[in-house]
């Protein structure tokens, strides 16, 4: 600071102020630069809500002209959601190869297939359906072994909502 102050003091009245001049300009440009930067990131930001917001739309459209196309059968969201955190906490998730509704269209009926579990895995599964505080009823149970691994088992469930 003070080698800033000894030059300008060694600088002419003139040259002050050419350094002045051009410290503001500077500082103008700067700022300048600034707001045209802010000005430019709310116009990308804008035109990225727009278009969301017009994809929010068209997904409203489209549900409204599916809804009453839906079949009755349409599983209760809440059960697909408890039944895959079983799944996860039994560690099967990944093994699941259908979740289907009752052939009936009973609303709260979801068949379940699960491939190569385990005897443990699979009453693993079970003790996490009847885990929750409003546990999940199974309607129908069906093991049929792997015929290369007798240890694993294709595991048919049927699922209910309420615990039998």
């Amino acid at each position: 600071m003070r080698t800033l102050r000894t030059w300008l003091a060694g600088l002419g009245e003139r040259e002050r102020c050419l350094v002045v001049a051009g410290a503001a300009l500077a500082g103008v440009l700067a700022a300048v630069m600034a707001v045209v930067a802010v000005r430019d990131d709310l116009a990308s930001l804008r035109a990225r809500v727009t278009a969301r917001e017009r994809e929010l739309q068209q997904v409203r459209r489209l549900a409204t002209s599916l809804g009453p196309a839906r079949a009755p059968s349409v599983v209760d969201g809440a059960l697909l959601t408890r039944l895959q955190a079983a799944t996860d906490a039994a560690a099967l998730a990944d093994r699941v190869t259908a979740m289907t509704p009752a052939p009936d269209g009973e609303p709260a009926r979801l068949g379940v297939r699960v491939s190569g579990a385990s005897l443990a895995e699979t009453v693993r599964l079970l003790h996490q359906l009847d885990q929750d505080g409003a546990p999940l009823g199974v309607g129908r149970l069906a093991l049929r072994k792997h015929p290369d691994d007798p240890r694993r088992f294709d595991v048919t469930l049927e699922i209910t909502g309420d615990a039998p």
